[in-house]
Order: structure tokens, then sequence, then C-alpha cells
């Protein structure tokens, strides 16, 4: 990468980034290891990567990879070259030019911005080791009601402080969580923009437009009032406990519930029942009004036993129906074999009774 940041001075540093990795920039300090002493040359950086991570309240987190390849001789010493790095309480090298362009981009688009949450890490494997810097550079992107827009702060005052990637050098840009890529300068791969070095960047074409759904970042004091405000909640619990009970209430009525549930002043203080007798002489007048015409024989014949106490004479229901003789003693058989009715010959006559009910006390 090489930041420009204007003036003669700024330039002069930057150079020096891309001219002289880190690695070298630490051994060159007072605090040379032994090694480095014995004329053996450092390490050498491979590739430095440059890892972009939109968040979706417009902060970046930077994330920024030298990685070394190392022989046998040079594993101990990287590792104590990165326990230097670690605990470094200076700039260090990168750092101080993200800051200069944090600056220059701050001042073009008029947010403030800052570099905050730095850290250092180093880790060393099989024949490699990585120097890792990582910071969060506030206000990096545009938040609007449906986008995110990345662009305008890589920008700075002659131009843009991000304006080449060298052959060793790679740039990854990704997107905030839950986001997609609306517009971007070049293609997308899973999300992702990735531009590989050697190459060059002209003012204003890093620029992408991540849209999603925008999380809701406003304080308390600052949510919209509801129609519940002012009212407490011992009255809105209230309101919801009412409603449900005007809900029960019609739905038992709506389902037939209701009739399982014993009637208001069902007993008066006589004790007599009189809801009960009135709900029975209903029951009696809705019995009296069903029309005869629309029951079948059979149901025509228990009706008349239910009128007359379980049992009657086929003599009456011959009279009672005007139906023959010949049609009744059918119809009378039939609803016996079937289980309906009970034939009782007494004498001359047939004695017409409900299954099981009790005819010893019949009254001729």
């Amino acid at each position: 990468m090489t930041p420009r940041v204007s003036g003669a001075l700024l330039l002069l540093v930057l150079f020096a980034l891309l001219a002289t990795p880190p690695l070298a920039t630490a051994a060159a300090t007072d605090d040379i290891p032994a090694q480095q002493t014995t004329g053996t040359p450092a390490p050498v950086a491979e590739n430095t990567t440059f890892a972009l991570q939109i968040q979706s309240n417009g902060d970046a987190k930077w994330t920024i990879t030298d990685t070394y390849a190392l022989d046998e001789t040079e594993t101990e010493w990287f590792r104590d070259t990165g326990e230097q790095f670690a605990e470094e309480d200076g700039e260090g090298v990168w750092l101080p030019a993200f800051r200069e362009a944090k600056d220059e981009a701050s001042t073009v688009t008029g947010r403030e911005m800052e570099i905050t949450d730095v850290e250092r890490r180093y880790e060393v494997s099989d024949r490699k080791g990585q120097l890792i810097l990582e910071f969060t550079w506030t206000n990096f992107a545009v938040v609007t009601d449906e986008n995110i827009v990345v662009g305008d702060a890589f920008n700075s005052t002659d131009g843009t402080w991000f304006g080449t990637l060298t052959a060793d050098q790679r740039f990854v840009i990704s997107p905030p969580s839950g986001y997609g890529v609306e517009s971007a300068p070049s293609a997308v791969d899973d999300g992702k923009l990735v531009f590989e070095g050697q190459r060059t960047f002209e003012p204003g074409y890093l620029s992408v437009v991540y849209t999603g759904e925008q999380p809701d970042t406003r304080t308390p004091t600052e949510a919209p009032e509801s129609i519940f405000s002012g009212i407490g909640s011992a009255w809105i619990g209230g309101v919801i406990l009412m409603v449900l009970l005007v809900g029960a209430v019609g739905y038992m009525f709506k389902t037939g519930y209701t009739d399982a549930l014993p009637s208001v002043g069902a007993e008066n203080d006589d004790g007599d029942d009189s809801t009960g007798t009135a709900a029975q002489a209903s029951d009696t007048g809705t019995s009296d009004d069903v029309d005869v015409e629309l029951l079948s024989d059979e149901e025509r014949v228990e009706r008349l036993l239910e009128e007359n106490g379980g049992r009657m004479k086929q003599a009456r229901i011959v009279s009672e129906t005007g139906w023959s003789n010949a049609k009744v003693s059918q119809l009378l058989s039939s609803m016996d074999e079937e289980g309906r009715i009970d034939k009782l010959r007494i004498g001359r006559e047939n004695l017409i009774s409900f299954p099981d009910e009790d005819i010893t006390d019949f009254d001729e």
C-alpha cells in the first residue's frame, strides 16, 4: 500500500514504509537480536494483507498481517521479535500512517473519526511467522436508512491516500453481517472484494454500496412514543384482561359451552328452582312446536311413548296416528327387532314400551 497524505514529509514517510518491511524496521532499532549482529540477514516479508471488515454501525475493523518465511534458525529469533511487537508501547510502523490517513479522511468527509481498540499479536507456525495489527477506524462508512456506503474515507486532500498495492500486497473488503453488495467496482466473491497487487487505485475507485436491514441504534430516550405513553402498566394489564374475558365468553356462547354453566339466580330465597322450571317449560314448548310431519314413522312412535310415560297400548298408537292396524303392527314389529321398543302381549292387546321400561304397575 502507498498511502499518500498531503505534504512532502508524509510522502517520504509512507514511501519508507513500502521500502522497509515492519520487521526490518524493528531490527534496525537499538534492541537488535544477537543473531542480527553476526551478519545473518533478517527475514523478509513474503506478503502483506490489508483486511477491511465493515461494521453495521459504519465503523471499520482493519487487520494488517505481515507474513514472513522462516527457516529453522530464524524461528526463535522471530518469536522474540514477535514478543517485542506485541508488547510495543509505541506506534510501530503501520499505525502512524493510518492515523495520518484518518486525519486526512476526517478533513475531507467532515466526519469525526478515531483509531481505537489497537491490538498487536504474532503467530509462529512451521516455517512461517506473522505480525498482526488490528484496530477500529470509527465512522469509516456512511450509514443511511437503506444502505451502508464505503468510499469517501479513502479520499485525501490531494486525491486518495490508498493509491497503490505492490506485488506482494493484497487488499480484502468484507461486508457487514447480514448485508449484501448492491454496487462495487469489481467482481464480488462471497460478498468480499479482493484486490491483488501490483495495481493502482484512482481517487473514487474504491466505492462500495451495501444493502440490508439496518440495526436500531436509537437509545431508549429516542424511541418513538407509543399509543400507550402515559398509561400505567396496571391500566394496560386491566384492559388486556378485559379483552381476554370478553373473547372467552364470546367463544363459550359460540360453541355452546354456556349450557354447562349455572344460571344466575337459579335458586330463589325459598329454595325454588324457578329458572329450572322455566327452562323445562321452554323445552316443553319447543317440543310441542315440533312438526310431526317432519318426523319418521319410528320417531313419531318414540315421541308418543315419551309423551305417555314410556309405554302405551298398540291400539292407542293406531288411534293417535290414524294409521291402519296393519301398518302399525308391521312398524312396531320392525322396531322391536331393531331393539328400539319392546312388545308385550297382554290378553288380546299388545303393550308397547321402551326397552327396560318398568311395566309392572301399568294401569289398564
